[in-house]
């Protein structure tokens, strides 16, 4: 019973990340300024989208973890994209042009 219990978990912390991370992609690709796509999403949807997204995470950790843990992970999460996001696209754009140049 103690292993279905962590598969539960571990579940619920795996959905609650994947939550946070289609949240926050949505947020970033509807930005005017961001490097990864041509043109940015429409940006009332991808930010509507992005809300919820970030709302289901919150509640998916916050069924395996005190509600204020989940926040300040939900959090935590989100910051730590917001750094990556940018930098990984720069560094796409530096390999792209390395292969064509």
């Amino acid at each position: 019973m103690i292993g279905n219990a962590s598969m539960a978990e571990a579940a619920f912390h795996g959905l609650a990340l994947a939550a946070t991370v289609v949240g926050i992609a949505g947020f970033y690709l509807s930005a005017p300024r961001q490097q990864w796509l041509a043109r940015p999403l429409a940006g009332r949807r991808s930010r509507m989208i992005g809300t919820l997204a970030l709302l289901e995470g919150w509640l998916l950790w916050s069924v395996v973890m005190h509600p204020v843990t989940a926040l300040f992970t939900s959090l935590t999460v989100a910051m730590l994209l917001l750094t990556i996001l940018p930098f990984a696209a720069t560094a796409r754009g530096v390999m792209l042009a390395r292969r064509e140049g």
